[in-house]
């Protein structure tokens, strides 16, 4: 066997390593992208599925008032209740659902950065919507069933209080966590879409 044999063989060889490594970076790049698409789709499905229930949240909130109508402070509580879920919907109206068939790699990254810059700014609303709801919900279902009126109580009655302060404090806390998780997976996502970019501009 000749040097110049030795040259082609060892060409092809090369060849078929540069196909199998550049196959193998293909099917990276697609892993990570559909990884990165499922992931920020389930939790875009999540925002708009909760963006709709906000709608019913307010409906359920002016059907309650008929349940006190002896009180005016729980009606104008629960309508402002209503308000605010409503306000809820508009806030999130610009949560669509996305056409990934059409989206490059930037796209989808773009995406992602938008959710996660609109999760983060309308967080602490969205936290004080949900309590401001349970609240009013939780304290005109509360007077309709047992007769339990906030308005009305014995100064040295702090235990419902206690309570409920309690709940609140847990339902924050886990609104945070919540919040938290969500910005750590998008940011995940954006990142290794970040790297891919980064590798095919190299």
């Amino acid at each position: 066997m000749n040097i110049d044999e030795i040259k082609s063989i060892w060409k092809k060889d090369m060849e078929i390593l540069e196909k199998r490594v550049k196959l193998n970076e293909e099917k990276i790049k697609t892993l990570e992208f559909n990884k990165a698409k499922t992931g920020f789709d389930e939790l875009l499905k999540i925002s708009i599925a909760g963006k709709n229930m906000a709608i019913m949240y307010a409906i359920i909130s002016l059907i309650m008032i008929f349940l006190v109508t002896d009180s005016l402070p729980y009606m104008l509580m629960l309508l402002v209740a209503s308000g605010a879920m409503v306000f809820s919907y508009f806030q999130h109206r610009v949560l669509k659902k996305v056409d990934y068939g059409k989206l490059s790699l930037i796209d989808l990254q773009k995406e992602i950065i938008k959710f996660r810059m609109h999760t983060a700014r309308t967080g602490i609303y969205d936290l004080s919507i949900v309590v401001i709801w349970l609240v009013a919900t939780g304290l005109a279902f509360v007077k309709f069933l047992i007769g339990f009126d906030v308005f009305h109580l014995q100064e040295n009655t702090t235990q419902p209080f206690i309570i409920f302060g309690i709940v609140l404090l847990v339902l924050i806390i886990f609104t945070k966590m919540i919040y938290g998780y969500y910005d750590k997976r998008l940011k995940k996502y954006e990142d290794d879409l970040g790297l891919i970019k980064n590798f095919e501009g190299a």
